[in-house]
């Protein structure tokens, strides 16, 4: 799936703002290569490449994929046809490294469009140890009589789970791994149990014919991804390697398997896929709703269907919640709360002006304008139900995410950062959504009177074009007449592109896109260009005609939407995402340089009398005084963020020892201690600061962040105006 070219294209339009998308791409520990599909040349590759390669960076951009992979260079082309065309994105190939090792790879690999370049993005995974450890083991089994002790011992020992299955397909013997993998207290109470019974029920029968046509040799062994079920039924992802087994003599007496817990990443993966269809979905302009009904199938999907979600949209223009997307589970739940919000005024101001970060319903609970409209709606579920509200770029409200544990188990650290990154999402569709519709607005209008139009006879020569057309390309009409469209020709494009271009039209008679051309002046433009063949009764082509419209200041707006997803509207600094994207760079910086890292949780002291006494403007105002007097403190390497409210962290870096961040400290504190003047109004302040160190509190930014709110909230209660360090706390 071209999961990532459209986004490319639609949010990238300049070199400058690729930048942002390939930090994700540089900084993966995942090995990541670009590939030219025809020539097998590496495009780009990232850092976890050039560490696992042993090549420099600079090297291995430039070098042919042939190079790394052992096949012949035909195979690898050929391996490379098939994943351009989509027929196949999963290989397992042997990769030679600059020191001459070679390395068993499994690849993922998937073509995008980059720049209208198709390119094949591949993610690389070393499972040379691990088809090592299954080659042993096969190899062990084959003369179990002889190596019983030793087998016996690999069970006991080895980090994946191994099982035994006879030819009716019931467990012989397990290791204790599998026992702790499927939640059993022991791995004697897997003897005797059908192996099948341990699939999920969408899977089972298809494992069944898979272990009958294995027993039966029809297929010489297994190997494969599947969903299984453990003993209180959660389920979980595992990687299932399996093969006949014999004994002494050479007689079939089963089968012999190998599980991988493949849970965390499999995780990973999905949600990464599903972030990046959303992304395609948002940049393809789908509708709203296509868009927040995937989210919610996908968010399922990926948990198992352990729990259910749902979108509810706040209609600014009636001041009236409606539903968005839902699963049917939380069907009733998302009546009651739009039907209290039509019935109630207070209520619907409640919601829409929560605090932006999860709320926990038996939290909302103690709140009576909660509890006296929602009534016997997940009572005995209530602490496994999260309300998040959904706000713009600019901190208004644009609807609620519900997500709520259908097992009555509490939420994971995993799936409540999904939460986080899911409500991002969610905001970012509703505000694309409304743009949309507002260009959608303006181009109806616009259509009639400045939409260029060029007609060509058969052999492409204009003989017609509009005002708007020489309005936008600078050509007068006496030397766009007679002349070819390629005078616009920017060079952007490649002649693939074109090629492409003319057999859509000549075989289904029209073709749409966006290009890029060249003005008279020589300035470059963007265009949404829609081609179509005018063909009389007999089928013959009599003209071509091309309609335009300059969509230049639209790709600046979608620019602007990509800054205001990662930046606080009213004070220009980094937003959380933003913020988990630096502190994960910093972790990582700490990490390779032995350093430290500090981080500052800080609340303000007396903000809210001040909005209180002054009023929101005067409130807004100061905040940006504060975020200007705190980034005039810090170096130009570290980074403020807001979080939302009078909340802000800070981000030390390239400390030698922890307790060197004291001095900055001291000094925001007496900056914040300074008399701020707002329209003439003098302002005294304070704030309370909480610190969390990396390596020495935490190695996880979550953790981090957690502990310096925690050291914040002491130094609040040690009488404010004062900063606290986690380490020193009484846990």
């Amino acid at each position: 799936m071209n999961f990532i070219s459209r986004l490319f294209h639609t949010f990238f339009s300049s070199d400058d703002n690729y930048n942002a998308l390939y930090r994700f791409f540089d900084t993966s520990s995942s090995i990541m290569l670009l590939l030219d599909p025809e020539s097998g040349e590496i495009i780009n590759a990232n850092e976890a490449a050039s560490r696992y390669y042993g090549y420099p960076l600079e090297h291995l951009v430039g070098m042919s994929i042939a190079t790394i992979n052992t096949l012949p260079p035909e195979r690898v082309k050929e391996e490379r046809k098939r994943a351009l065309m989509e027929e196949r994105n999963y290989f397992n190939f042997k990769h030679q490294r600059a020191n001459g090792e070679i390395r068993d790879v499994e690849v993922f690999s998937t073509p995008i469009n980059l720049k209208e370049r198709k390119v094949l993005f591949s993610i690389i995974h070393d499972i040379t140890d691990r088809k090592q450890i299954e080659q042993e083991l096969i190899q062990k089994s084959e003369d179990l009589a002889t190596q019983e002790t030793l087998f016996k011992q690999i069970l006991d020992t080895s980090s994946v789970a191994i099982f035994l299955v006879d030819m009716t397909g019931h467990i012989t013997q397990a290791n204790q791994r599998m026992a702790e993998m499927f939640h059993y207290p022991n791995k004697e109470i897997l003897q005797g149990k059908e192996y099948v019974e341990l699939i999920h029920s969408s899977e089972k029968e298809i494992g069944r014919q898979k272990m009958l046509a294995l027993l039966g040799s029809k297929i010489a062994s297994v190997d494969l991804e599947r969903i299984y079920r453990r003993s209180d039924g959660s389920n979980f992802w595992g990687r299932l390697t399996g093969k006949r087994f014999y004994d002494a003599k050479g007689v079939e007496i089963g089968l012999v398997g190998v599980i991988a817990d493949i849970d965390d990443r499999k995780y990973i993966q999905q949600c990464e896929q599903h972030h990046k269809q959303i992304l395609q979905m948002i940049a393809n302009t789908s509708p709203l709703s296509t868009i927040l009904h995937a989210m919610i199938g996908d968010i399922e999907a990926i948990h198992h269907h352990r729990i259910g979600c749902s979108i509810v949209l706040f209609d600014e223009t009636n001041h009236k919640l409606t539903l968005g997307a839902t699963s049917n589970a939380l069907e009733l739940l998302n009546s009651t709360i739009i039907n209290a919000a039509r019935t109630n005024d207070d209520f619907l101001t409640h919601l829409t002006y929560l605090s932006p970060q999860p709320h926990l319903f038996s939290t909302l609970n103690q709140e009576a304008w909660w509890h006296e409209n929602i009534k016997c709606i997940t009572l005995e579920n209530a602490e496994h139900c999260w309300l998040n509200p959904v706000v713009s770029a600019f901190g208004k409200p644009l609807g609620l995410f519900i997500i709520c544990s259908l097992q009555h188990q509490p939420l994971t650290l995993r799936e409540m950062k999904l939460i986080e990154d899911e409500v991002q999402f969610i905001a970012l569709a509703i505000e694309k959504s409304k743009s949309d519709a507002k260009l959608k607005l303006a181009a109806s209008v616009f259509t009639y009177a400045k939409e260029g139009i060029i007609i060509t006879d058969p052999y492409g020569t204009i003989i017609e074009a509009n005002d708007a057309f020489v309005r936008t390309t600078g050509y007068p009409l006496s030397e766009i007449i007679g002349n070819n469209p390629r005078i616009l020709k920017s060079g952007r494009q490649e002649m693939p592109f074109y090629t492409q271009m003319w057999q859509s039209i000549l075989t289904a008679g029209n073709w749409q896109g966006e290009i890029w051309n060249r003005r008279k002046d020589g300035s470059i433009y963007a265009e949404r260009l829609t081609i179509s063949a005018i063909k009389d009764s007999e089928g013959e082509v009599q003209n071509f005609v091309a309609l335009f419209t300059d969509i230049t200041t639209m790709k600046e707006h979608e620019e602007e939407l990509e800054h205001l997803a990662q930046h606080d509207a009213l004070t220009s600094l980094p937003n959380r995402i933003l913020l988990w994207d630096r502190l994960g760079q910093a972790i990582a910086e700490a990490q390779r340089y032995n350093a430290h890292l500090a981080v500052l949780y800080i609340d303000l002291d007396g903000f809210k009398e001040v909005n209180d006494t002054y009023g929101h403007n005067v409130g807004d105002e100061l905040l940006i005084a504060v975020s200007k007097r705190i980034t005039s403190l810090l170096r130009k390497n570290e980074t403020i963020a807001r979080l939302g409210g009078d909340e802000f962290v800070a981000l030390l870096t390239d400390l030698k020892e922890p307790y060197e961040c004291e001095p900055i400290v001291k000094r925001i504190l007496q900056s914040m201690n300074e008399v701020i003047e707002i329209h003439g109004i003098d302002l005294s302040i304070s704030a309370s600061i909480g610190i969390s160190f990396y390596p020495d509190d935490s190695l996880g930014a979550e953790e981090l962040i957690l502990h310096a709110d925690k050291a914040m909230y002491y130094a609040k209660q040690s009488g404010k105006n004062c900063y606290a360090f986690f380490s020193h706390l009484d846990t």
